[in-house]
C-alpha cells in the first residue's frame, strides 16, 4: 500500500488541524507504523495466493531415467566405454565381440578384404585390404607422409606423396596391405612384398592422431608372424623416427655398400632415392644373407 505525495500532504494537514502542532510528531509516527503494517500484511496475502496457485510455481521436471536399451559396452584392451553397435573400438581399434542376442554391428569402415584372414586378424582389429580400399589407403599414406615434408630432400617430395597410379603399380607388383581399422576408417597400415628369397616391409604409415598407441608395432608383428625368409625394410635416411622404430623391433642397419645393392636388387626406385635411403634387416638376414 503506497500513498502519493498529495495524499500524504493532505493527511498531515488534517492531523495538524485536528491535533495541533504539539501532537503532530506523535501521530505522524503512529501513522508511519500503521502504513508499514498494512504494507507487510499486503505482501503476506500476495505470497499466500501465489503459493496456493499451482500455475505460479510449476513442479520441477523429473530427471529422465536411463533408457533400458542404452547399455554401454567396454573394450577389453583399453577398457573405455562406448555405445553398443561398434564393430571396432573407436579408441584403440580392437575388434569388438558381439553378444549372440545383440543387433547387427555397424558395417566395417572399409569394404571387406577379398581374401579372408585367419581368426587372429579379426581379434587384433587388423584386416587384409584390397584394391577396393585404394582410396582409404591413399588417405592414410598421404596424411601420415606429411611428417616427411622438409625432412627428406625437396627433390624427392611430391604432392600428393603417393598418387593413385603409384599405389596401383605397387599392388600390381605384389605389395599387399594390412590395415588397422577404427570408427573413422583405417588408422594405420603396412605393406608386405614377398619376393621368394626375401620379404620386404613396405609403406608403413599411421595417422597422426593414432600414433604412439602401438599400432605400428602390432601391424609389424602381424605381418611377420608367418614369414620364414629374411626380412628387409627400406626407409629414408633422414627419417630417424622410422629407423628407431625398426631398430626397436630387432632390425639392424646394413652397410652403405650393401644398402645400395639391396635397393637396386629388390626395390624399383630412383638413384636419388637410393642415395638418400637406408636398409634395415632382421636377424635371419644377418645369420644367412642370400647369395649375391
Amino acid at each position: 500500500m503506497y500513498l502519493s505525495f498529495e495524499q500524504l500532504v493532505l493527511l498531515l494537514l488534517l492531523a495538524f488541524i485536528l491535533f495541533g502542532p504539539e501532537k503532530l510528531p506523535e501521530y505522524a509516527a503512529k501513522l508511519g507504523r500503521l502504513v508499514a503494517k498494512l504494507r507487510q500484511a499486503s505482501q503476506e496475502v500476495v505470497q499466500q495466493v501465489q503459493e496456493q496457485n499451482p500455475l505460479a510455481n510449476p513442479p520441477a521436471a523429473p530427471k529422465p531415467l536411463p533408457h533400458a536399451a542404452a547399455e554401454v559396452v567396454s573394450c577389453s584392451q583399453c577398457h573405455r566405454f562406448m555405445a553398443p553397435g561398434f564393430e571396432f573400438c573407436p579408441y584403440c581399434g580392437l575388434a569388438l565381440k558381439k553378444k549372440p542376442d545383440s543387433p547387427e554391428a555397424a558395417p566395417s569402415p572399409y569394404p571387406p578384404a577379398v581374401e579372408a584372414g585367419p581368426p587372429q586378424e579379426e581379434a587384433e582389429g587388423i584386416q587384409l585390404l584390397s584394391e577396393a580400399d585404394a582410396a582409404a589407403i591413399l588417405a592414410v599414406i598421404n596424411d601420415a607422409a606429411q611428417a616427411y615434408r622438409g625432412v627428406i630432400p625437396p627433390d624427392c617430395w611430391q604432392e600428393p606423396y603417393m598418387p593413385l597410379e603409384e599405389l596401383q603399380q605397387e599392388m600390381a607388383a605384389g605389395v599387399r596391405f594390412w590395415g588397422f581399422g577404427g570408427e573413422g576408417g583405417i588408422l594405420g597400415l603396412m605393406g608386405r612384398q614377398d619376393l621368394g628369397e626375401v620379404t620386404l616391409i613396405r609403406h608403413a604409415y599411421v595417422r597422426p592422431e593414432a600414433q604412439r598407441r602401438g599400432l605400428g608395432g602390432r601391424l609389424l608383428a602381424h605381418l611377420l608372424q608367418d614369414v620364414s625368409q629374411p626380412v628387409l625394410v627400406g626407409t629414408w635416411a633422414a627419417a630417424t623416427w622410422a629407423i628407431s622404430f625398426y631398430q626397436k623391433h630387432g632390425f639392424k642397419l646394413v652397410t652403405p655398400e650393401e644398402k645400395d645393392r639391396l635397393l637396386r636388387t629388390y626395390w624399383n626406385i630412383s638413384d636419388r632415392q637410393i642415395e638418400t635411403s637406408v636398409v634395415l634387416a632382421d636377424d635371419k638376414w644377418f645369420a644367412s644373407p642370400p647369395a649375391k
